[in-house]
């Protein structure tokens, strides 16, 4: 097998073939009810399955990629930076996945499609991810689009053997009339390409033949097909610039035809001397001038590294090797100015410049757990488990379910076994016929095992394939298969025979019941070892600070509208069941932990409770994605749009993550949309300088995720700004004014509360009041340079009982203004209640008598997110006290609830917390303060300043913070800061140049 030869990369070479060859012939996609029940999707911002398409408009502005992941995603080409996402109504295994996609010349729209119940293609708007039209009951599953170039015809290339079908859109794709296309197909489309005058089509096929067609107002007419020498089995196409040449990629050689456009007869076989020749030269591409051409696939470095080929003068010498990707790329796309759009299936895409350097890439931050079979430990009893290698101090190599933390690997952990008690797995990986004590196991066509594991007493076998989870007996009797959402990468069963543990491609890590095969539990862990998120299918979950967000419940709204998307941070209030999902190991499912739990104390499971629960939607109709403004207000066309029996109460805005009072709804000019929506028109004051508006929508459900419009500064505004930072090194002057002497540098408030010596003597600290003090002390000298001025609010010890505590949060909330910045430190004991609910506790807190002498974190909340300026939240009170002393045990510590609420977009502060989870804080009189404070104060005083620019920002100090506290405590405490999006990088104070 070439797993011998070649480093195991996405699915192994035997596996990854498909993304290649075909789709994957699993079965139909099932058809799909208009209120289809809402499934829970994983979301990070960028794809977390293969990229199967890319395309660009003609100017290189906008990238769209197509995934698996059943999205399509939207980027700014410049930057990387996401514009948009289109969900496609879907539904349960390949139903909704996307393998074509491409952008209309103008970028106005893109054409999305793949595997749905009805084959549709979908004809969607850039700048929002909407549908306008849909082209539906298509032959069979699309897999190739393009358009042509004046954007007025659509070139649809399909599975099986239906061939090519064409669409001459009108009024923008609202509608569209079939043309003349061409079924005479033996097999499956694999890409189709227009010359450049519009007048030709070229189409690949797996039947090996690529035709030419000429473009006629009725459609295709075929002018020749040939099966040129040296091409394989063609895939990839391009024309030349010039129209006149025809490069044409294999799905299973290593070589590049060149053909004559007009005949079809081969010109010239390009192949390389280095890498190789056994992996394919799949996608193509050449140089807006024709001078360079460009080919990739499955092709690597002699390091394992997949390249692209790119060679000079049209094909005139040995290419030059550029490695960008850890997997098979899957899509080129070069741009007038000369740089390189690529797309893999890791999934990853970037752009690379005319001279072949990386310009930017966009990669995933899902955990791979490929070739990690002997780490991916599992405790006896499935509640805990590692899954890489133990790397010095870190925290993020093992997890533990009943703590819902991260941990340090068990030494009696068991990984995966071939063998135990006389049952043996034979011939599992990466091979179609596993063997249970030598008795073959038949797999469904085109699936692959993966990864197998026996269990203790030997009863049982576990298989992990590309498709599915399957359990077998001893004697290789099935027990049970279950659709596996993703690739399974790896699978172990619990020596307590309860569970099936399986890592997947997508990052999840899933547990089955091993008695029947049902998932009853989800853990999606970051790459990074800091955030996560775990869930039950009914949608109870529980995350670290600023994990609530990485997974959320698609909500379809019928076959031709997109669907709608809440992370499950909208659902916190009902759904965060951190005690829940702690207790699913040990009582052996979700259901039974929920029936556990107090009457009413959790809200019931499942997508269509979701669906009687949901918050508003809001979009932005006008202007564009991006817009330029240099005046001082911008009028926002918002599209809003709520159940009928909780209909939208307000509308909310933040422009760089400030607050922005907007009129009430009554006042605003409303019309409605087609699709049912309210249109109302919104005045927004904005500065004439960069900005990023967020906007919301809010019912009696809740507040709907926002909708972004980013606002650039004119250029002759950027110009005078760039300049004017050139001459002060970016640091506002002493005496900065404006007109008529105002001093324009904004006031900064603190207040800080610290109590380590309680009334309660069991419940005393060390460090907390001092540590108050001492940042007070450090921001009192920063008045003059940054700020004009800096007014601190202290309260220690007998000064902070509950209402001096309340007094300061009415101080702050009465001062602070539009232009100032605001600083809330607490540090002494927080707590939970039975309910969950967060008291800080003051100096005279009453443990047994906690809602009246606590500060409820609803307190704190207010004030914060009512903050007209910069709000920044410092929490450390996570310190191991003995609070749980009176016997008040329903009393626990977990402040990721206020981290993440405080946080969120539409609450807009900045949250520094000393802990994590239900990890505690440590102070030391080493250190003469907590790890945090000490680490705060290193880092403000210059310590964080890493790039010596003479002023420290969130960002920096954040860096900083991070990195020495776990230094600090040996890794024992992991601060984490969260900054809501749509919150600029800012200074907080000048350091030392």
């Amino acid at each position: 097998m070439l797993r011998n030869k070649w480093t195991w990369r996405d699915c192994g070479w035997a596996v990854a073939c498909w993304l290649l060859s075909g789709l994957l012939a699993v079965g139909p996609a099932t058809a799909r009810g208009v209120e289809a029940t809402p499934s829970l999707r994983i979301e990070t911002g960028s794809h977390v399955a293969p990229i199967r398409a890319a395309g660009m408009d003609r100017d290189g502005r906008y990238a769209v990629t197509a995934s698996e992941d059943k999205t399509a995603r939207i980027w700014d080409a410049a930057s990387g930076s996401l514009l948009a996402v289109f969900r496609p109504p879907s539904g349960a295994g390949n139903d909704g996945k996307l393998y074509a996609v491409a952008m209309a010349p103008d970028g106005a729209l893109v054409a999305a499609a793949g595997w749905s119940a009805s084959n549709d293609l979908y004809l969607v708007r850039r700048h929002d991810g909407q549908i306008i039209h849909r082209i539906t009951a298509l032959p069979d599953v699309v897999t190739h689009l393009s358009f042509s170039p004046d954007g007025r015809t659509l070139v649809v290339g399909l599975w099986g053997r239906q061939g090519v079908r064409v669409f001459l859109g009108a009024d923008g794709w609202t509608s569209a009339r079939e043309l003349q296309g061409d079924a005479d197909y033996s097999n499956e489309v694999n890409a189709t390409a227009w010359s450049p005058d519009g007048k030709t089509v070229v189409v690949s096929s797996a039947d090996g033949f690529v035709r030419a067609y000429e473009a006629t107002a009725k459609g295709l007419k075929l002018l020749s097909r040939s099966t040129p020498a040296g091409t394989g089995i063609p895939f990839g196409l391009a024309f030349s610039p010039d129209g006149q040449t025809v490069a044409v990629g294999a799905s299973d050689q290593g070589n590049i035809v060149l053909l004559d456009a007009k005949t079809l007869k081969t010109r010239k076989v390009l192949s390389s001397t280095k890498g190789s020749l056994a992996r394919s030269l799949s996608v193509v591409a050449w140089s807006a001038d024709g001078k360079r051409l460009y080919a990739a696939g499955s092709w690597v470095t002699d390091k394992g590294q997949f390249a692209i080929l790119a060679w000079p003068d049209a094909g005139q010498g040995e290419p030059a090797v550029l490695p960008v990707a850890r997997n098979t790329i899957t899509a080129l796309h070069a741009t007038r100015d000369g740089s390189l759009l690529y797309a893999t299936a890791d999934p990853a895409w970037g752009v690379l410049a005319a001279n072949g350097q990386p310009l930017f890439a966009v990669g995933n931050s899902l955990l791979d757990f490929r070739n990690l079979r002997s780490r991916f430990r599992l405790a006896a009893d499935g509640g805990a488990l590692a899954f890489q290698e133990t790397r010095p101090g870190s925290s993020g190599d093992a997890f533990d379910i009943r703590q819902l933390a991260w941990a340090k690997p068990g030494k009696d952990w068991q990984a995966p076994r071939t063998s135990a008690a006389k049952t043996m797995v034979d011939n599992w990986f990466e091979r179609q016929q596993p063997s249970i004590n030598g008795k073959g196991i038949g797999l469904d066509a085109n699936e692959w095992s993966l990864s197998a594991s026996v269990a203790r007493d030997g009863s049982r076998v576990a298989i992990a394939t590309n498709f599915q989870i399957r359990l077998y007996d001893r004697n290789g009797r099935e027990l049970w298969r279950t659709a596996a959402p993703a690739t399974a990468w790896q699978i172990n069963t619990s020596d307590d025979g309860r569970w099936v543990v399986a890592a997947l491609s997508d990052g999840t890590v899933r547990w089955y019941r091993q008695q029947d095969g049902s998932e009853q539990l989800v853990f999606f862990p970051q790459a990074d070892g800091r955030r996560w998120v775990m869930w039950t299918p009914g949608g109870h979950f529980a995350a670290s600070p600023g994990g609530e967000n990485l997974v959320g419940w698609q909500v379809d709204r019928g076959p031709a509208q997109a669907a709608d998307f809440y992370p499950v941070s909208r659902f916190r209030a009902e759904y965060y069941r951190p005690e829940l999902l702690s207790e699913v190991i040990g009582k052996g499912s979700g259901s039974a932990a929920l029936a556990a739990l107090p009457a009413g104390a959790a809200a019931p499971p499942g997508g269509q409770a979701i669906r009687e629960r949901l918050p508003p939607t809001v979009r932005i109709v006008s202007p564009d994605t991006v817009g330029t403004t240099g005046g001082n207000e911008i009028k926002v066309q918002l599209a809003v749009r709520a159940p009928a029996d909780a209909p939208v109460t307000r509308l909310r805005a933040r422009v760089n993550g400030q607050p922005v009072a907007l009129p009430p709804l009554s006042s605003l000019r409303s019309s409605r949309s087609d699709s049912n929506e309210s249109i109302y028109e919104v005045p927004l004051p904005v500065s004439g300088l960069d900005a990023q508006l967020l906007l919301f929508a809010e019912n009696k459900h809740g507040v709907s995720p926002e909708a972004t419009l980013t606002l650039k500064k004119p250029a002759t505004a950027a110009a005078k700004e760039a300049a004017a930072n050139a001459s002060s090194g970016a640091v506002p002057p002493a005496g900065a004014a404006g007109a008529g002497g105002v001093d324009l540098r904004p006031a900064l408030y603190v207040l800080a509360v610290g109590v380590s010596k309680y009334q309660d003597p069991a419940i005393q600290l060390e460090f907390a009041a001092k540590d108050s003090t001492d940042l007070s002390n450090f921001f009192k000298t920063q008045e003059g340079g940054l700020y004009r001025k800096v007014s601190v609010r202290l309260l220690t010890d007998s000064g902070a009982r509950r209402d001096d505590v309340l007094d300061g949060l009415e101080w702050i909330r009465r001062e602070l203004t539009a232009r100032d910045v605001a600083m809330v430190f607490i540090a002494g004991h927080g707590v939970n209640d039975a309910d969950g609910t967060y008291y800080f506790l003051p100096q005279d807190v009453n443990i047994k008598a906690l809602k009246r002498t606590g500060v409820i974190f609803s307190e704190i909340r207010n004030t914060l997110v009512s903050l007209p300026g910069k709000a920044m939240f410092f929490i450390d009170t996570c310190h191991a006290g003995n609070v749980l002393g009176t016997g008040t045990r329903s009393l626990r510590l977990d402040t990721t609830a206020v981290i993440n609420e405080l946080s969120s977009a539409d609450n807009g502060v900045i949250v520094f917390a000393a802990a994590t989870g239900r990890q505690y804080a440590q102070e030391s009189s080493d250190w003469g303060n907590g790890a945090f404070t000490k680490a705060i104060l290193e880092g403000l005083r210059g310590k964080a300043d890493y790039n010596k620019s003479g002023r420290i920002t969130h960002k920096m100090l954040d860096l900083y913070v991070s990195e020495r506290v776990k230094a600090l405590t040996e890794g024992a405490q992991s601060p984490v800061t969260i900054v809501p999006s749509g919150v600029p990088d800012f200074p907080l104070v000048l350091g030392q140049r």
